[in-house]
């Protein structure tokens, strides 16, 4: 063997491919009349809604984006493409391939990069089972959501105080009195439940259960020297379903220093949870047998719960935000300038109504975590159901004449893990019912819920995809139960920037933006001029859809808020 030739061979292979560039994972192009050219880096993280930065030169006549060598997607701002509906990536990875593809009548390019997409996964985090007050079978709401495909993820929190009860009716008396005799109880159902239905990367559960402190459940208010102002109703959700996790009742942990110390401590034992309150301006009548109407107040005094609490570095652990929307109605008060779709029941209600205290409007809980004492904690909005007697979560059947809300979660994969990740990073919003799509970013982060530095003037970059007819790339529907699929296509109405409103204090907001684009994709960008530490900020989204009560045919999207940390 000549080994002269083959060392001389070696060096000059080594030589050619020092000179000449790789193109490994970045494909030719094919056209010098056309060019594409990704300007992100490989492997970054990008969301749903994204903008992606490209260099387009050549007029193209066609153009679109794939994830994977999947679908095509023609979503595009100028020659930028905006990723909405990406398909999910593959359980077994990470990474994916984004490839932008255009073309004119002298030839084609394309461009392809590594990188890491959160879609938005849709669910419904909050409703009831006949092992509470609920009407349904618990089997029976985790099949119906699972046949109708319209969620991505869902959790039962059943109340706490209520489980394996006697006095529930004659057939919760049978059933609590089998579980005693064979050592089981409706808490571990769910927890059994909660593994049978969960299906990785198609349908999701979470553990989780409601502690309900009112004058119903002796909570805070007559166990605590601050009364009303100490009870509420909380929903806590694990991270896993670790089979000695506890479920605590308002008649264990009456407080809420009670009770975040009671779940800081399950956190640290390994049992890792979170906890949004739930309908904060909301009250319930009740009528004895004498006739006499008692009214049970359920609502939430944000000033206290943000400056009454001892135990704040255990709430601080636990507590992520607020649920901004269910079938109680709207939460958001008359303090944001905004208009409120399906608003609260009004105060000469029977049954449920609103409770007009200022320090219950979610304005306050936003204005008390903008102080300079809470400064780094967590406080986002999301949107669920708390159905009761509807079959199925994520319904637009109506229940308090409300339909159900709905939590969208930013997340690789639809697994446990990224989805109550997503809820404990506060990458989530609340929408009402439909499927609206967005992404927000303050001078270029996504930060929903958390605390920013900032340039001023601030600059707001918002995205937003309405509704559309069939199903999305996730194979899941657009149409929820009990709506009509061609209400469906609908363009977004309006999109408002609103502010903490230094002028007026505490509890008032103001529209600083307002766009109303009349399109199925938007994109919105915002300057304020006025920018300073401890101020906040959020959005709201309006689409058009079906009518289900008269007058009532217009959701909203509710996203944030944002804290400023220092203006740079």
């Amino acid at each position: 063997m000549n080994y002269k030739k083959i060392i001389i061979i070696f060096s000059i292979f080594l030589l050619i491919s020092t000179i000449i560039p790789t193109t490994i994972g970045r494909p030719q192009i094919t056209s010098k009349s056309i060019t594409v050219k990704i300007n992100i880096e490989a492997y970054s993280i990008i969301y749903e809604g994204d903008i992606i930065n490209c260099t387009i030169t050549g007029n193209p006549t066609i153009k679109y984006w794939f994830i994977n060598n999947q679908s095509k997607h023609t979503t595009f701002y100028y020659n930028n493409p905006i990723i909405f509906d990406p398909e999910p990536t593959p359980l077994n990875t990470n990474y994916v391939k984004l490839t932008v593809y255009v073309e004119n009548c002298e030839g084609n390019a394309s461009d392809t990069i590594w990188v890491i997409v959160k879609r938005i996964y849709f669910g419904d985090i909050h409703w009831h089972s006949t092992f509470s007050d609920g009407s349904n079978d618990l089997n029976q709401m985790y099949q119906n959501a699972i046949a109708d495909k319209y969620l991505d993820f869902a959790a039962c929190t059943d109340h706490a105080e209520m489980m394996d009860l006697f006095y529930k009716s004659k057939v919760s008396l049978i059933r609590a009195l089998l579980n005693r005799i064979l050592g089981q109880s409706e808490w571990k159902k769910i927890k059994n439940k909660a593994v049978e239905y969960y299906d990785p990367g198609n349908f999701t559960t979470l553990l989780g259960f409601e502690w309900t402190a009112s004058n119903l459940f002796q909570g805070g208010w007559k166990w605590s020297p601050n009364g009303h102002e100490d009870v509420g109703h909380i929903n806590f959700y694990y991270k896993d379903i670790y089979q000695n996790a506890l479920k605590y009742t308002a008649m264990q942990k009456h407080t809420y220093d009670d009770i975040f110390q009671a779940m800081a401590k399950e956190w640290d034992n390994g049992h890792l949870n979170i906890g949004f309150p739930h309908h904060p301006i909301g009250k319930i009548f009740r009528k004895t047998n004498l006739g006499l109407k008692i009214t049970l107040f359920y609502t939430t005094n944000w000033s206290f719960f943000a400056r009454g609490m001892k135990n704040t570095n255990e709430r601080n652990k636990i507590l992520r935000g607020v649920e901004v929307y269910s079938r109680w109605g709207t939460a958001i008060g008359q303090f944001s300038n905004i208009p409120i779709t399906w608003p609260y029941l009004p105060d000469t209600s029977s049954d449920h109504a609103i409770c007009n205290q200022t320090d219950a409007w979610v304005e306050n809980g936003m204005w008390e975590w903008s102080d300079n004492t809470l400064r780094g904690s967590k406080f986002v909005m999301q949107a669920s159901s708390d159905t009761h007697l509807v079959d199925r979560p994520g319904s637009a059947k109506l229940e308090q004449s409300k339909p159900s809300g709905l939590l969208a979660a930013y997340a690789v994969h639809n697994t446990r893990d990224e989805i109550w990740g997503a809820m404990n990073d506060c990458d989530i919003y609340g929408s009402q019912l439909l499927k609206m799509r967005a992404n927000v970013r303050f001078d270029g982060q996504m930060a929903y819920g958390g605390w920013i530095n900032c340039s001023s003037p601030l600059n707001i970059t918002i995205t937003a995809q309405s509704t559309f007819p069939g199903m999305d790339s996730s194979g899941k529907n657009m149409c929820p139960h009990g709506y009509s699929s061609n209400e469906l296509d609908y363009p977004i109405q309006d999109i408002w920037l609103i502010k903490k409103d230094r002028d007026k204090g505490r509890p008032w907001c103001n529209v600083i933006n307002h766009l109303s684009p009349n399109s199925d994709i938007v994109v919105v960008n915002f300057t304020d001029y006025d920018v300073q530490p401890n101020d906040f900020y959020y959005v709201a989204i309006r689409q058009k859809g079906q009518e289900l009560e008269p007058g009532e045919n217009e959701y909203m999207a509710y996203i944030g808020p944002v804290f400023i940390d220092n203006v740079i």
